[in-house]
């Protein structure tokens, strides 16, 4: 390895300590193949050192824990181990990029990725991933050898929220979810899983949207009514390929399109959280915004949120037409969007549009119920966005940022606002106050609607 960090981590309860030893090079990934949907991105993984020798380890920032099996796989699967997990890349040579050692490990492998014929041998899980600030890099293109999905740890992530915003970063905050208890069998000793998965909110299908368009005017109190899409809570879940939705959130959203509940095409999904293939149908989502995983006092909800910095936008992009004598053309923040005489402040957003090629699985199924094991009383999660989802899209898990961690997002060269769009937060904006908001330049900002 090149020049190398390494992080010590005291264990809770004991006196080993993990290693976790690692350079600041990217770590070149693979897509996992598909068995649906023609050639989508998959899950991503790297590769792992076994005493067979290098073999596919999954790198899935929803997957619970850590697990590198000690015998063959599929097999006899064990119970928990400490061991070492050594990550190479895919690219030629397979350069070794991290050692991990001392680590909690579950001697279990996972299910078969994409299609049956990628069987991982292990996991680099979200607790693993949590030591660091990961950044993930997905490229659109399916087969570009040159420009390969990538992995890179860091320390942390600088750069204030603030500035990350004004250069064209969707910053989205969260708190970690996932915790809960396992046991190998009835009287055995149980082992609680730490907070390690990221769940953000999310708007499914909403109404398409231009500065362009017409103005959306909208009185004091119709800002939930005026709202267009679905409200979802999903995981980030790099090991997947699709967008996988739970049966309830896909009717939810079939409902606003005019679809049958049961629309799309049916067949498997091979995802590590389950060793048999799940069934699955597969449909096509217009459009996806992730916006933040955490409530405040002006959170109203990601569909509501998405439509207010949509007016927003429209009023800051279409100054040049404001004429005060034509109310219906007029270039004024709402009612429904100011208070104390300012506009309100946007939330940040990354909003995925085109065909999102997304996998319908039961309520029932393992996916879905690993994802809910935390906490019955928070909100329920809805599915997650997989690997193929995020295609055009660079994104940083800062997971130590205070006081929440961060997805820290952007829409990678060569992308449009058709694919991808990254909007950071807008603060509120008195009149003739200058802002750079939606990749704007600097301008004196909109008076109030029906202010002289």
């Amino acid at each position: 390895m090149r020049p190398r960090f390494l992080l010590l981590l005291l264990l809770a309860g004991c006196g080993s300590s993990q290693e976790l030893e690692y350079d600041l090079e990217p770590i070149v990934l693979a897509r996992a193949p598909v068995q649906v949907g023609g050639p989508d991105l998959g899950g991503l993984w790297a590769t792992v050192a076994t005493p067979s020798g290098l073999e596919p380890l999954l790198v899935d920032t929803s997957f619970p824990y850590n697990s590198l099996a000690q015998g063959s796989c599929p097999g006899t699967q064990g119970w928990s181990y400490t061991g070492q997990i050594s990550v190479h890349g895919t690219n030629s040579g397979n350069p070794l990029r991290a050692v991990f050692a001392n680590l909690g490990l579950f001697d279990i492998c996972p299910g078969a990725s994409g299609s049956p014929s990628l069987q991982p041998f292990g996991v680099v899980g979200g607790s693993l991933l949590a030591n660091f600030a990961a950044g993930l890099v997905f490229p659109r293109a399916v087969d570009d050898a040159s420009d390969p999905p990538q992995l890179t740890l860091w320390p942390g992530f600088p750069g204030s929220d603030d500035d990350l915003a004004e250069d064209g970063y969707a910053v989205l905050h969260f708190n970690l979810r996932g915790s809960f208890s396992v046991a190998q069998g009835d009287g055995e000793a149980s082992i609680t899983l730490p907070n390690s998965r990221v769940v953000l909110s999310a708007c499914a299908a909403a109404n398409p949207f231009a500065t362009t368009d017409p103005r959306q005017v909208c009185a004091t109190g119709q800002t939930n009514v005026l709202a267009s899409g679905q409200d979802l809570m999903l995981a980030v879940g790099t090991g997947e390929g699709p967008l996988v939705l739970s049966q309830a959130a896909w009717s939810r959203i079939a409902a606003g399109l005019g679809l049958a509940a049961d629309a799309g095409t049916p067949g498997d999904l091979y995802t590590p959280y389950s060793a048999a293939p799940t069934q699955a149908n597969f449909v096509s989502l217009p459009s996806l915004a992730l916006l933040q995983g955490i409530t405040d006092s002006s959170w109203l909800g990601p569909c509501a949120d998405l439509a207010r910095a949509r007016r927003v936008e429209w009023v800051l992009a279409n100054q040049a037409q404001t004429n005060p004598a034509d109310r219906a053309n007029q270039s004024c923040f709402e009612p429904c969007d100011v208070s104390s005489g300012e506009s309100v402040a946007t939330h940040a957003y990354l909003e995925l549009d085109g065909a999102l090629v997304t996998a319908v699985v039961p309520d029932t199924s393992d996916l879905i119920l690993s994802l809910n094991a935390d906490v019955a009383a928070q909100p329920h999660v809805d599915g997650l966005i997989g690997a193929a989802t995020l295609a055009g899209t660079g994104i940083w898990i800062d997971y130590a940022a205070q006081p929440q961690g961060r997805v820290v997002a952007g829409c990678l060269a060569g992308e449009t606002r058709a694919t991808c769009f990254a909007a950071g937060s807008c603060p509120n904006l008195a009149q003739g106050q200058q802002a750079f908001c939606f990749g704007q330049s600097w301008q004196r900002s909109a008076p109030l609607c029906n202010t002289p």
